[in-house]
């Protein structure tokens, strides 16, 4: 399947943004989220303000909410 957009490269992005990728990528994660929405980094920081709490904080386990965003994934056929 062609990509719909693409993906920046780590050097491209806004400082900030590329330094916060390299933290996440050191920690195992995927950095394609920063790859596609550091072309906007404005709405990026917002939407990783809104985000890292929803995500990392709360009642729920951690691996509790990754299950449930992976069913749901299942679910909707999204493969990502």
């Amino acid at each position: 399947m062609p990509q719909r957009t693409r993906l920046l490269d780590l050097s491209e992005m806004e400082p900030a943004l590329r330094e916060a990728a390299e933290k996440w990528m050191a920690l195992g994660g995927d950095v394609n989220m920063f790859r596609v929405f550091g072309q906007m980094p404005d709405f990026f920081k917002k939407f990783l303000e809104f985000y890292g709490p929803l995500v990392n904080k709360g009642r729920v386990p951690i691996r509790v909410k990754e299950l449930a965003r992976i069913r749901v994934a299942n679910l909707n056929e999204c493969h990502y």
